[in-house]
């Protein structure tokens, strides 16, 4: 059963976190305080979605990048879906793709955890 609270979705041991319109400073800042509780919490599968996001500014992307490198600490795993062609290639450019396998949807992100 989904359980659902303010911008994120618990799934088993998988969490859907989804992104504001613009991630900038503010809404990356609170992108990371969500990550910072799930990751206290032991929730180490992240698919972090951007359907709803049009843009994504350069200290958004730094935030994005401080939040991958916790998730790595944790040994965990962060996922990209719905990311807009701008977005996607703002995480080619920047190197993010690299490291955050990026999906087209939530679902197939979902389906891509390791088992």
């Amino acid at each position: 059963m989904a359980k659902r609270a303010q911008n994120f979705k618990k799934l088993g041991d998988r969490v859907v976190l989804y992104a504001d319109n613009y991630i900038n400073d503010i809404e990356g800042e609170k992108l990371e305080e969500v990550c910072d509780g799930l990751l206290k919490n032991g929730i180490k599968r992240i698919v972090m979605d951007f359907s709803n996001t049009e843009m994504i500014n350069t200290v958004g992307v730094s935030i994005l990048i401080g939040i991958m490198e916790k998730v790595r600490e944790k040994e965990g795993i962060l996922l990209f879906s719905g990311l807009k062609k701008v977005n996607h290639e703002i995480c080619n450019i920047v190197g993010l793709a690299k490291h955050v396998p990026i999906f087209r949807t939530e679902k197939e992100a979902l389906e891509g955890f390791p088992a």
